[in-house]
């Protein structure tokens, strides 16, 4: 049988993953779906979401002759992964990490 992550976790993965990112606050949208270890159709839904909810914002940058996207999370997004954490915490205590 197959365990899904609830939804809180994986939109706490993805702020860790573009706030703890190589570029501290900046990562690739590569790096966002390995780091949160999920599907491209997946982390297309949950990124647009957070896009939308002001939460990480969108930006395309050249990289030579390659447009890249590279995400950052807003104040708003830092203020919401607090409340997220919080939650994640008190709904599940067993101490395991986001990340499964």
């Amino acid at each position: 049988m197959t365990k899904y992550r609830p939804a809180i976790k994986i939109l706490l993965r993805i702020l860790e993953c573009i706030s703890r990112g190589q570029a501290k606050g900046r990562a690739l949208k590569t790096h966002v779906i390995q780091c949160a270890n999920l599907k491209t159709t997946s982390a297309d839904k949950y990124i647009e979401m957070l896009v939308n909810s002001g939460y990480i914002s969108e930006k395309k940058e050249s990289w030579g002759e390659r447009t890249i996207i590279v995400y950052e999370v807003t104040s708003l997004g830092r203020e919401r992964y607090e409340w997220f954490k919080r939650i994640n915490d008190e709904l599940f205590e067993s101490g395991e990490p986001i990340d499964e």
